[in-house]
């Protein structure tokens, strides 16, 4: 995202939101109901006209499938409820925290020997006697500052001690002024506090300081994501040889399902040949030069059998000459790495129902394109393909006769044409990569990465047997060794 112009279009709309909020405020405004009667901001009120808003503006989306929790549980001690979270779409981690405080809660003020300190002065002053222990009785601060403040940073300290996370921007503000504090970890969990670690704006300064409250709360600033797909030329755009850590294959997955449903469909699933690259900080970009998908689809010899080969040779090709142009175009010979080296996706929601999504990603080889039903994201490593041109043992189980022989078959019968539903499969009953053992199949149940693409793949003809079973786990295997 080019920063000029998401920086422009903040202060724009910054603009619009302030005017939309006086005429709501001004005493010829409509009442919500008849006899309202107030048109005072309260907290609600004022998540709702201003700072949902704010957020979408600095680059943020809100709701299912956003990168933003609202009320989102964190544990310290007690459970505790942020009013907004905004997280970093790849890693999860909180890049910004931001505590709501009704329209009109006054700005920080001293009190007894304080009165007629500068703001600055007082929340430096309120801070240091926090990190003392010192009670609101004896607090430099007026009001509920001191309460204010123990709470933002409370969050604050919770995220580093519980999860490791350092929240690089953390704000306090009621709509008619922001404080934002730009070194959080720095404030209230270690070091002394300066008046250069945080940024008070109010309400009259919000449109002409528009461009450094952008700098310390915008999510291209604070959580940039890479885009979901880039071409090989724009790679020196995010990547460097110097940042340039990893590379891996894989594919863009389409599944769609041809033919008349009155007649019967069948899966048609098209691939694109992309290259994971992995920067030094963990950010990882899709690189995908073409356009046009290759069909996934069988070779019949002479002989009537259907082999595979020349499909991944198809496949292989395609992704050689887009890990050379990338190579070309960063200025380094591209290697991809192995399939045990991917680091992972991280899970696909940012938010759990529960409220934020913490801790470790889990190790995801392939996921879900947001936004998009039947269409995945899969890193194959060194490997062009998910699939292997056949399986590396031999086994009696792709045949359901042979299965049911062992009281193993899946169903009450033979998977004998392609389909697309009960089950997904591409791979026909006694063909080399299909499977009919019904012990294998549940067993892959919850393991499977494919699982979505092929319901009755058989494991051992995949790229990700050797991640998905353990050396052991693949000898107890019904097809064994």
């Amino acid at each position: 995202m080019n920063r000029g112009l998401a920086e422009n279009a903040f202060r724009a709309g910054i603009e619009d939101l302030l005017a939309t909020i006086a005429r709501e405020q001004a005493p010829e405004a409509v009442d919500p109901y008849a006899g309202a009667g107030d048109q005072t901001l309260h907290e609600h009120d004022t998540r709702i006209f201003f700072f949902d808003r704010l957020l979408k503006l600095l680059g943020w989306e809100l709701g299912a499938g956003g990168d933003v929790a609202e009320e989102a549980r964190i544990k310290a001690g007690t459970t505790k409820f942020i009013d907004y979270v905004g997280v970093n779409g790849d890693t999860r981690a909180p890049a910004l925290v931001l505590e709501a405080k009704a329209w009109d809660k006054p700005i920080i003020t001293g009190r007894g020997t304080w009165v007629g300190k500068a703001k600055e002065e007082l929340i430096v002053a309120a801070i240091e006697h926090l990190k003392k222990g010192g009670a609101k009785g004896d607090a430099p601060v007026a009001g509920d500052w001191h309460d204010y403040l123990d709470q933002i940073g409370g969050y604050v300290r919770a995220f580093k001690d519980n999860y490791g996370h350092d929240v690089p921007s953390a704000v306090l503000a009621s709509g008619q002024w922001l404080l934002i504090f730009t070194n959080p970890v720095k404030t209230f969990w270690g070091g002394n506090v300066t008046d250069s670690d945080f940024a008070l704006f109010e309400m009259q300064e919000f449109i002409p300081q528009a461009h450094r409250i952008f700098e310390r709360m915008s999510r291209v600033v604070l959580a940039d994501t890479a885009p979901l797909r880039i071409y090989s030329t724009q790679l020196p755009n995010y990547v460097s040889p110097a940042n340039l850590k990893a590379a891996y294959h894989g594919l863009l997955i389409r599944y769609e399902k041809s033919g008349a449903p009155l007649i019967g469909q069948r899966p048609l699933i098209l691939l694109y040949p992309a290259l994971f690259v992995e920067r030094d900080d963990q950010a990882l970009f899709t690189v995908i030069d073409g356009d046009d998908g290759i069909q996934l689809r069988q070779t019949t010899l002479e002989d009537g059998g259907d082999v595979l080969a020349p499909h991944i040779d198809d496949i292989a090709a395609a992704a050689q000459a887009l890990i050379q142009s990338c190579s070309t175009h960063l200025g380094v010979a591209i290697a991809p790495g192995h399939l045990e080296d991917f680091p992972g996706f991280p899970e696909t929601s940012v938010v759990a129902a529960s409220g934020l999504a913490l801790g470790a990603p889990r190790k995801l080889f392939v996921r879900p394109v947001r936004g998009s039903s039947d269409q995945w994201l899969a890193v194959t490593g060194n490997l062009p393909h998910y699939l292997l041109p056949e399986p590396v043992l031999e086994c009696r189980f792709h045949s359901w006769s042979e299965c049911r022989s062992e009281n193993q078959a899946i169903g009450d019968g033979a998977v004998g044409s392609p389909s697309v539903e009960r089950p997904r499969a591409f791979f026909v009953d006694a063909k080399p990569h299909h499977c009919a053992n019904r012990t294998l199949d549940q067993r892959r149940e919850n393991r499977c990465h494919v699982r979505a693409i092929d319901g009755r793949f058989c494991c051992r003809a995949c790229a990700y047997q050797d991640v998905c079973w353990s050396g052991n786990e693949a000898g107890t295997l019904p097809c064994g060794q």
